[in-house]
């Protein structure tokens, strides 16, 4: 049987936890604590806050872009004081008297309305633009719970791979301690020499040594989970349920189909989705920019007081005006012609941006289905190396037993249990994560 070094064993153990992947789904049933601690996440998680208001404000920019067609109302006054003003005399009954042309002191205030009649689809183009944005925003939320779904799934389940690591080291301590003290016996007894005992005292050291980084790495992942979630006690009683499950060999995970209709993975995978909320988006935006340039009719009026009617050009009088306007733009630099071109560039990009998605989707998969399709089959022949090498180690404890066996026939049979139970709790591990990473391309939830 090979044998590998000790900083391989823990390289081994702690590969998992440096996989990273995107999804909120997981293999099997969902256990309850798991399935609080995604919604504790969802709950407090302050990215997915931040992208709930940019939602909200959107939402207030379509309301917004419909007030383009109602009516404005506006309070207006204003006073000048005018000096010299224009004004001649003249004789009446005999007397001489200064008629003014204007008042000195102008006073004028009025109610004013406004109000667009029609402007050709502009307002409708706006609004269409605001409500493409908040369905971009909303995309982009259900991306980020997804992640944050599927990063609380992964601490969760590195909790239990660790945890259960955890288990494979006390272990190998049990098993190396007892044969320390079994040794020291047989060296008081003369049947053995002290080399084998410091031998079998250096591999306790080792094993627990390997404990503590592992215990480290559980503890950073705990700080994690806290982190994502805000629960400084999240509930992991079950993490490690599911590889004692699987440790039976009985789950298989199967690779997805290409050859069949990808069309479904399409509809639901986030990411091509929020690629074709783009383009919808981008189609839009090309839409306004052919309407800015339209004319717009509109109507306003307006009703108050105010003075300078001659012939007494400093009493207030009441005064009305209303009317129709229409302003139709000629001629903008070419600015019209150069935005619609940028906007065609834009919904051109996005198009590619979704022929990106969907090749990245088939890829993902593709690669997916490979690593699947290796880590199941190791799984399969560690689950017999685990039996052969626990018999192994049957075979050798008994022999130590009755003194017929060296030391490094001992610890190459120690050594090929620990390496077949690290190895099966890798694979485990990683076909879990492979689990969930086909589900979250596939568009399910956890």
């Amino acid at each position: 049987m090979m044998k590998l070094s000790h900083s391989y064993y823990l390289a081994l153990l702690l590969t998992g936890l440096t996989v990273q992947a995107q999804t909120q789904t997981q293999p099997t049933q969902t256990p309850d604590g798991l399935r609080s601690l995604v919604q504790q996440a969802a709950a407090y998680y302050p990215v997915l806050k931040q992208q709930q208001e940019q939602i909200r404000a959107g939402e207030l920019r379509v309301d917004i872009a419909h007030t383009a067609m109602r009516p404005t109302v506006n309070l207006n006054g204003s006073y000048t004081y005018i000096t010299p003003v224009p004004q001649f005399a003249l004789s009446l009954n005999g007397e001489d008297v200064v008629a003014k042309l204007a008042p000195n002191n102008s006073l004028n205030g009025n109610v004013s309305v406004g109000q667009t009649i029609y402007d050709f689809g502009r307002t409708e183009a706006a609004v269409r633009q605001a409500a493409d944005n908040v369905q971009v925003l909303r995309r982009s939320l259900e991306i980020s719970q997804q992640n944050l779904a599927y990063q609380v799934a992964t601490v969760y389940y590195g909790i239990g791979f660790l945890q259960r690591g955890l288990s494979v080291q006390d272990s190998v301590i049990k098993t190396a301690s007892a044969n320390v003290r079994l040794l020291t016996t047989r060296l008081q007894n003369g049947d053995a020499l002290e080399y084998d005992v410091l031998t079998q005292a250096v591999r306790v050291k080792t094993a627990q040594n390997r404990r503590i980084e592992i215990q480290n790495q559980l503890e950073r992942q705990l700080a994690t989970l806290t982190f994502l979630t805000g629960n400084p006690s999240p509930d992991i009683s079950q993490a490690v349920d599911q590889f004692s499950q699987r440790a039976t060999g009985n789950a298989v995970t199967q690779p997805y189909n290409l050859d069949g209709d990808l069309a479904p993975v399409l509809a639901g995978n986030k990411e091509v989705q929020l690629a074709q909320d783009r383009v919808r988006a981008a189609e839009t935006d090309i839409l306004v920019n052919d309407k800015a340039g339209r004319p717009n009719i509109g109507f306003s009026g307006n009703a108050g007081y105010k003075n300078g009617y001659p012939l007494n050009v400093d009493q207030l009088r009441a005064n009305m005006a209303a009317g129709v306007g229409i302003v139709v733009p000629l001629y903008a630099g070419k600015r019209y012609q150069l935005q619609n071109q940028v906007a065609q560039m834009n919904l051109n990009a996005s198009r590619y941006a979704v022929e990106t998605a969907n090749a990245q989707l088939r890829q993902s998969i593709a690669q997916l289905n490979a690593d699947i399709r290796s880590n199941q089959t190791r799984l399969t022949n560690l689950e017999t190396q685990v039996l052969q090498a626990r018999k192994a180690l049957q075979i050798a404890n008994a022999r130590l037993r009755n003194g017929v066996i060296t030391n490094v026939e001992l610890q190459s049979a120690e050594t090929g249990v620990e390496e077949a139970e690290l190895g099966r709790l890798n694979f485990q591990y990683q076909l879990l994560l492979n689990q969930l990473e086909l589900k979250r391309l596939q568009g399910e939830g956890l």
